[in-house]
């Protein structure tokens, strides 16, 4: 046999043994995820992704939160245990009662290991453990740029209890390793991949389809996603394309600010708020953009190269690492609203090159594996849970 063939027999031989031990290794074991709710947002939409791979790899999971949300139905029909410990959304800050209920749960359903999402969740956790020989790893899915004195402080208590932290992007594992001192050997980089689960669903009603080029916004709007930049780009490209239409997908706390920011403008845009179906949304435009000040690795641009969207796109965080600018989508200096406009204007004006550009990131979906994400976790949890016993034989 050629000594190429061999190599290949093994490697391929090689990797199933890995992935077989790492199934061993979480078949039986409990993991309790926390997340600071179950609304619909990125981090969410992760972790039941996560959760539901875990649980088809015969994980016994468990997701606390402290209010549920429109994602808690989709992850329960999964197999998932679901428990609310609140009534009141703890987000950005250390809540204590959180943590105690939090500790409670841990106590009396001891979990073999714990996954936290968001920084509510994580700095709970991390108090909550405290006392504890249940190991912690704590999941980063955005710059956190946000984060004052005392959120770093707290930040980095988790960080020292955790023993693992994943960064969805180098630019967050840099952050990690050069910012918040995290030692370089406990991040572990693990990009996220497009939710089979919520948010594939057709649009409810959909758009009101018009005769003209429809470019639109899919976030949450916070400060940091750069919507405002968004309102005043599109002031600037109705100048030169007055029959442009535009759409913001979402809600937040800058919704006020931004419809006021658009009347000011004088650009016309609609305002949808919340959707459900936000994501299957993207398909009916001809134009996604993302204008984040600060990003992890977006989903929204992972379900507009689904969508065969073209995208324009902020040359920040995780963003250059899922397109190539140029090639896969336009990528533009963060908070430039002028290019912005100007190359939303490329796209719109040579319809045959977005095409193209859609083309592209839809073939370079297409190419990564849908199951590369739970398989890093399963891998990781398989790493720190070697040194931990067994699970104990259920009744």
């Amino acid at each position: 046999m050629p000594s190429t063939l061999k190599r290949l027999i093994n490697a391929v031989n090689h990797a199933q043994l890995l992935d077989e031990f790492e199934d061993d290794m979480v078949a039986g074991r409990r993991i309790l995820h926390v997340s600071d709710s179950l609304q619909m947002g990125g981090a969410e939409r992760v972790l039941i992704e996560l959760a539901a791979g875990l649980v088809d790899r015969g994980a016994r999971v468990t997701v606390a939160c402290s209010v549920g949300g429109l994602l808690e139905v989709e992850l329960q029909r999964t197999g998932v245990d679901v428990r609310v410990l609140g009534n009141t959304l703890v987000k950005r800050r250390l809540d204590t009662a959180f943590a105690s209920a939090l500790a409670g749960l841990i106590v009396n359903d001891p979990p073999d290991l714990v996954h936290t999402h968001m920084h509510a969740s994580s700095v709970a956790a991390a108090l909550a453990l405290k006392q504890s020989r249940i190991p912690l790893i704590a999941h980063e899915h955005s710059e956190a740029g946000w984060r004052d004195s005392e959120a770093r402080y707290s930040a980095a208590d988790a960080y020292r209890r955790s023993a693992a932290v994943i960064a969805v992007s180098t630019a967050i594992r840099r952050r990690l390793v050069d910012v918040d001192g995290v030692p370089s050997e406990k991040v572990h980089v693990i990009r996220n991949g497009l939710p089979r689960l919520p948010g594939r669903a057709a649009a409810i009603g959909g758009l009101a389809r018009l005769e003209r080029p429809l470019v639109g916004v899919v976030a949450r709007l916070q400060p940091e996603k750069g919507v405002a930049v968004f309102l005043r780009a599109a002031a600037r490209l109705t100048q030169s394309l007055p029959a442009v239409g535009f759409v913001v997908i979402g809600d937040g706390p800058q919704r006020g600010m931004l419809e006021r920011l658009a009347a000011d403008l004088g650009v016309t845009v609609t305002f949808l708020g919340f959707r459900p179906d936000g994501p299957a949304l993207i398909g009916e435009l001809d134009l996604l953009v993302i204008p984040s000040l600060t990003e992890g690795t977006p989903l929204v641009l992972l379900e507009g190269a689904a969508a065969g969207v073209p995208v324009v796109a902020s040359n920040v965080g995780g963003i250059p690492e899922q397109v190539s600018d140029g090639i896969e989508g336009l990528l533009v200096p963060p908070g430039d609203d002028t290019a912005l406009a100007n190359a939303c204007q490329r796209i719109l004006a040579d319809r045959a090159f977005g095409a193209r550009l859609a083309a592209a990131a839809g073939h370079r979906l297409r190419q990564a594996d849908p199951e590369a994400a739970v398989n890093a976790v399963a891998a990781l949890y398989a790493h720190v849970l070697q040194a931990q016993p067994a699970p104990a034989e259920t009744l």
